[in-house]
């Protein structure tokens, strides 16, 4: 990803190189220039890397310029809930796994894929669970069961996918606005 420096510098080229070729400035101010940067890590699933993975991702949500404070502790949030899931009901706790965390990134929208290896993950399908029945969960006082209602509420899209023997990939995208 261009870094802010020198997407302005590119921006200002655009500008002066517009206005010697007679484009008006109107015409110019229009250009956008839409960027991507990956950055991908590999996490121990262990309950120990959680704090450091949600600060990782809210370090990297930090860098789409468009998002709000509000929208990068809501990413953290996010992820911690999703790593927990992998390391409880993927990976069954073992410590052995890793959890990969893919980003993508953009001036508008992260991109966050968990990949992991864990055998149990892949009997298990998000869509398939029940609507939260709030009442219900507060009358029975449950610990845990709301990552995934948290997930879907906090990101603009969800989307679980199983690759028998090779992995399990939990893909979330949050837009700025």
């Amino acid at each position: 990803m261009l870094l802010q420096k020198e997407f302005d510098e590119l921006m200002e080229f655009i500008a002066k190189e517009g206005k010697s070729l007679g484009l008006t400035t109107q015409n110019t101010d229009n250009i956008s220039l839409e960027i991507e940067t990956k950055l991908s890590f590999s996490f121990p699933s262990n309950t120990s890397q959680l704090e450091l993975i949600r600060l990782v991702s809210t370090r990297v949500a930090g860098y789409v310029t468009a998002f709000t404070e509000e929208n990068i502790d809501d990413i953290g949030l996010a992820m911690d809930e999703a790593c927990t899931n992998v390391i409880s009901h993927s990976y069954l706790k073992d410590q052995e796994g890793m959890i990969k965390v893919k980003y993508t990134l953009s001036r508008k929208k992260i991109k966050i894929k968990i990949l992991d290896e864990g055998e149990k993950g892949q009997s298990f399908n998000p869509d398939e669970l029940s609507p939260l029945d709030k009442e219900e969960y507060l009358r029975n006082l449950s610990r845990g069961g709301l990552g995934v209602h948290l997930i879907k509420k906090i990101m603009d899209e969800v989307e679980y996918t199983v690759s028998p023997g090779v992995h399990n990939c939990l893909k979330m995208v949050k837009y700025s606005g």
